[in-house]
């Protein structure tokens, strides 16, 4: 009974905080101005000092208690007033803060694909400023303190690059890479490796073919993205072999010796038909003695294999996925390292 009580008294904790924050809100909707996008206020921070009160209530009481979840319900409470406001007063508010916020703590409960998806909302309501003005939602210490989380795990599975090539893969260089992307291609890379983190976590704790298929659909999806990239940072068209024939050619000016005549030889290693052809293709793929041929070999076996099977029954394949996940962030910073993304 003294739970009960004790969740009862939450709850009613919760509500106050949360009717507290519309009364504020409000009063800060009724002081502001209208936002225009093709004409935004000069002053970046201008455009939140509607919510900024409503914002500090939820900050300093459940965000600073880490309780995310209570903060997602919060956030989407006030998104949802804002709307109807709006909508009742022919009227427009950037909103940019209020989805950046209720993004991160999505992420932060490990609501990947949601929080993503807002954050993206916020860059897209920050749209008029991004031409004028450095802050945008990636710059938020709310957003950064889990992409850093994200970047120093990056740079924790370097280590085979840093090997390879005798390069220091430092704080400077990841966050080069990841500046250097398109916002869309920005927002999968950081989204599937905080995924691909969460789920090799879970297979460490209890191997499953649940979670083995969540992280062959990632690297799938981290391989299509390195695609993506190419394509939108190079103007191109096409699959990754034909993308590296034309950014690798004999007269791009780029490395292509020994390890573009070796990939393109071995390519035949990146079609699969079932799974057991698949470990034997790749255990074939690890014994090409030149690295970058070997990567982009298993960055295309992965990408190949996962778009037209779903077969997660290998052990071979999972007992070296954290291995595959290396070699194709090894791709990555090779393909960054030679100016294609």
């Amino acid at each position: 009974m003294v739970f009960v009580k004790a969740a009862h008294v939450m709850n009613i904790n919760l509500e106050f905080i949360i009717r507290n924050g519309i009364v504020i809100l409000k009063k800060g909707i009724n002081q502001a101005r209208q936002f225009d996008p093709e004409n935004p206020f000069q002053n970046y921070n201008e455009k939140n000092e509607y919510f900024n009160d409503a914002n500090e209530i939820c900050q300093f009481s459940l965000w600073k208690l880490g309780f995310y979840d209570l903060c997602e319900r919060y956030y989407a409470i006030m998104l949802r007033e804002i709307r109807k406001y709006e909508q009742e007063n022919d009227t427009n508010f950037n909103k940019g803060m209020v989805y950046a916020n209720l993004g991160v703590s999505q992420v932060a409960q490990g609501k990947i694909d949601e929080g993503f998806a807002n954050i993206l909302k916020a860059h897209m309501e920050d749209e008029p400023y991004h031409r004028t003005d450095p802050k945008s939602v990636f710059t938020n210490p709310l957003y950064l303190q889990f992409e850093n989380n994200i970047k120093a795990f990056i740079r924790r599975h370097s280590d085979l690059y840093q090997q390879e090539e005798t390069r220091e893969i430092d704080e400077e260089f990841i966050e080069g890479l990841i500046s250097y992307l398109d916002t869309d291609s920005r927002i999968l890379f950081i989204s599937l490796v905080e995924k691909i983190q969460r789920n090799l976590e879970i297979l460490k704790d209890k191997d499953n073919r649940f979670t083995r298929l969540k992280i062959l659909l990632c690297l799938r999806d981290l391989c299509l993205s390195v695609e993506n990239a190419l394509k939108i940072r190079n103007s191109l068209t096409g699959n990754l072999k034909t993308l590296l024939d034309t950014l690798f050619s004999t007269t791009s000016g780029r490395q292509r010796d020994p390890w573009k005549p070796i990939f393109d030889t071995e390519y035949m290693f990146t079609s699969s038909n079932n799974v057991n052809e698949f470990e034997k293709k790749l255990r074939a793929i690890f014994t090409i003695g030149d690295n970058k041929a070997r990567r982009l070999l298993i960055c295309s076996a992965v990408r190949n294999f996962s778009s037209h099977n779903l077969d997660v029954g290998n052990d071979y394949v999972f007992n070296n996925v954290e291995n595959i996940f290396k070699n194709i962030l090894s791709t990555i910073f090779f393909l960054h390292d030679s100016r294609c993304i």
